[in-house]
Formats: C-alpha cells, structure tokens, sequence
C-alpha cells in the first residue's frame, strides 16, 4: 500500500489494514473560503473513521454497512460538543472496504472510490460508485475547465463544492460518510466466493485516474504494475503523466494532482516473511504489525535465563534473567513465523504489560518501551539466515518431525539513540515462506 499528498496543504487521503480487511478513505477536499463546521479538519476525520472501521469490521457477525453505520456515530460523538454537524459543512469521505470472512469476501464502496477484483477466468470487475457525477454537471464541466492552479479555475471549483455540499447525503443527490449514518444504507455492497478472487485493488481516484480520467493504462494493466512493482510505482507513474500535463489541457481536472492511494491485496497467496523492522513499521503505519490475511495466537510472556547468543547481543552474562515474549503469527495456510522478542529485565519495571502473556496493544513491545521510557528503536542490525530445522524448530512450527525442513531465520537487534539495546528479535520462518523487502533505487 502508499499513499502520497496532492498539491493540498494535507494529505486527506487514509488506509487501514488488519489481518482480514482493508480500509481505503479519500476526505473530500473543502476550499479555503468556504466555511467548515468542524474545528477539525479532514484528515484528523478520515483517521478517526479509519481506525473505527478496521477495528469494527474485525467482527464478522457485523456487516460492513451496520460497521459504516456505527463508525460514523462514534466519530460524531467524538467532536459533537465542540464542532457544528447539523450543517453542510462538514467534514466528508469516501468510503471502499473489503474483508475476508470465511470463504467469502465482503466489499463496499461508498461514492468514487474504485474496488478492482481480478476474477481470473472470470475477467476484472470493477465497483465504484459515480453518483456525484450525475449531479451539478453544469458546474462540474465547468470546473474541468483549465488551467488548473488559476485563481479562475479555484473559484469555478467552489462553486462546484458550493452546490455540491447541497446535494450530499440527499435524495436524487449523491452519498458519502459525513455525519448521517444513513449514509451506510446507500453503500454498494456484496461479497464474492474467495476462490474466485485472485487480487484486489482499493483506489482513491487520484490513484485511479490513470485508467478511468488519462486512459494511459487498462485496468488488467494496473493490476499488472501493482503485482510486479508496487503501489508506491503506481502512484510514481500517475505523477509523472501529471507533471506532463501540469494545467489539465489534456487531461482536464480539478487539481493538478490529487492525494493518491492504493492498496493491493493478492487473494489466497501466502504470506511472506516479515523481518522484526518491517513490523515495527508496519504498526506505525498501521497500527498493526500484522501482514494482510495474517494473524498471531499462542502469546506468552515471562522471565528466563539469556541464551548465550542472546546475552551477546543484549550485551549482558549469559544466564542472566530476561524478558522473553512468544508468539505465531498465522495465515490461512498455516504457520507463517514462530516470533521470540528478547528484551533487557528493567523494562518490566516501566512496562509491565510486557510480563502478560497476552497481544500487546497499540503496537510492538517496542513500540510500549517507547510510551513507557521514552527510548525509540533508532538503528537495527538485521541477520537472515537459512538452516535445517532442529527438532526444537519443528516443535515451535509444529511440523512432522520425521522430515527434514529448510527454515529462515531472522534475527534483529534494536538500539536507542545512545547504542544500547532494546530487544534482541528471532523469528523462525516456517518452511516455504519467502521473504521479501520493498526498497527504492537511486538512479
């Protein structure tokens, strides 16, 4: 996933990601001389939406439209005693969200959004919801008109808003996730067998535009560029056909670029191989350290003497009394890693929570150091390493312990800003797991 600002002051662009679904937001964008009744802002509402609803469609028995209906109450009664949201100007979002739940996989997708599924044999299907298309067209044609970025062009594009805003969340209007729950009823929902779904796409339209507003790709071919490089090129390559064409002469548009989002999700396929960095990452991205489709189980937690290997790099005498975290991180196929966080005594102190045998919440153990101490993971010595399972391996990762089974095992050692340690992490990866690592290249 990515997602990169447009020419606003903010991104108001949002994604979430748990083990079974992806949240993708676009805020919609209000000009400075028009009024707002909320103190504050957008992007402050689509991360608060955001995080509702990964938390809420984390239960199957709830619907994704009754999760939208009850995320947009619960963000109301976040700022109802300090903002005004019986009027127009309010804070507003698109909405798609998919989520695995048994063998199907849910979607919705309220307003311009776009949810791309590759049906294999059965073609690409796309969802996106184009209401606010079919409303004020005078002022949206007129809007289109360039040069972008002209103090014309800005006041064309408040005046569309301007009408807009009368025409959202009304009937014969067009629906988006502001302060009406009832929003949620008018949703596109669904939900397709999962056996049928080999990826997914969940789009802002400032990442979909490439196809759908430049023409420049097909839809099969975004896929395509999102499975071999990434979101993050997706978005690049968007911002490269704008930089082209930078006033809208011949793509018109209201904004020379817009914040851009994409999610890609590959539908039935193991998933890799974390290093200890790339979840600490992940959950400050996030807020969960979880890869998509994973989840963890079987955490325990408590006092035990230093391995060697251990007390070497925690810097300490072996044998002495550390904290040791364990826990398995799981796919639909099955064991992904079997994870041991090692970590200096005195935390306990700080931290207790790190003694409980349970998932921490908000975050990595170091992400609760960090809350508790104030001392921040800075710099990391990251170790992969293959060998042959020991019988204590295959014990861990329940394997057949009659077999022989090539392993990965990854190794992390965390420091503060000073050079000490933090933690000292070792995942063994289950046989056939790949590991992957995503980085830029200087040209």
């Amino acid at each position: 996933m990515a997602s990169t600002q447009g020419v606003g002051a903010a991104n108001e662009d949002t994604v979430h990601v748990s083990p079974t679904g992806v949240v993708v937001l676009d805020g919609l964008s209000a000009p400075k001389d028009l009024p707002m009744g909320c103190v504050h802002g957008t992007p402050w509402f689509v991360r608060q939406l955001g995080t509702t609803l990964i938390n809420l469609i984390g239960d199957d028995e709830v619907s994704l439209q009754d999760a939208l209906r009850a995320a947009i109450t619960e963000v109301n009664d976040l700022h109802r005693d300090t903002c005004d949201l019986d009027q127009e100007a309010v804070p507003a979002s698109t909405v798609v969200m998919i989520r695995e739940r048994g063998d199907v996989l849910d979607y919705l997708v309220l307003s311009d959004n776009v949810l791309v599924l590759d049906l294999g044999a059965d073609g690409i299907q796309t969802i996106v919801d184009k209401r606010v298309e079919e409303v004020a067209a005078d002022e949206m044609q007129a809007a289109l008109q360039g040069p972008t970025g002209t103090p014309e062009h800005a006041a064309r594009v408040s005046r569309l808003v301007t009408v807009q805003r009368r025409l959202r969340n009304q009937p014969g209007g067009y629906w988006v996730a502001a302060t009406d729950p009832a929003a949620a009823d008018e949703a596109i929902t669904g939900s397709v067998e999962l056996a049928r779904v080999q990826q997914a796409a969940l789009l802002t339209d400032g990442a979909s535009r490439l196809v759908d507003s430049f023409g420049a790709l097909t839809w099969d071919e975004l896929l395509t560029l999102l499975r071999v490089e990434g979101p993050t090129a997706l978005i690049a390559r968007t911002r490269e056909a704008e930089l082209a064409d930078p006033v809208g002469e011949r793509w018109p548009r209201f904004k020379r670029s817009d914040d851009a989002t994409a999610a890609y999700v590959k539908i039935g396929q193991p998933v890799s191989l974390s290093s200890a960095a790339q979840r600490l990452e992940r959950g400050k991205t996030t807020g969960s350290s979880w890869g998509a489709g994973e989840r963890s189980d079987s955490h325990a937690a408590g006092l035990a003497d230093a391995p060697p290997e251990v007390a070497a790099a925690l810097g300490i005498a072996a044998g002495t009394m550390v904290i040791r975290r364990t826990r398995v991180y799981r796919d639909r196929h099955g064991i992904v890693a079997h994870s041991t966080s090692w970590i200096p005594r005195g935390f306990a102190r700080a931290a207790p929570e790190l003694l409980r045998g349970e998932r921490l919440q908000g975050g990595t153990s170091l992400d609760a150091i960090a809350r508790a101490t104030g001392r921040q993971a800075v710099e990391r010595d990251d170790v992969t390493a293959a060998r042959i399972a020991t019988s204590e391996d295959a014990t861990l990762l329940e394997l057949a312990d009659d077999g022989v089974h090539a392993i990965l095992v990854l190794t992390a050692l965390f420091r503060d800003r000073d050079g000490q340690p933090l933690e000292y992490g070792v995942d063994l990866g289950a046989p056939g797991r790949t590991r992957v690592e995503t980085s830029g290249v200087a040209l």
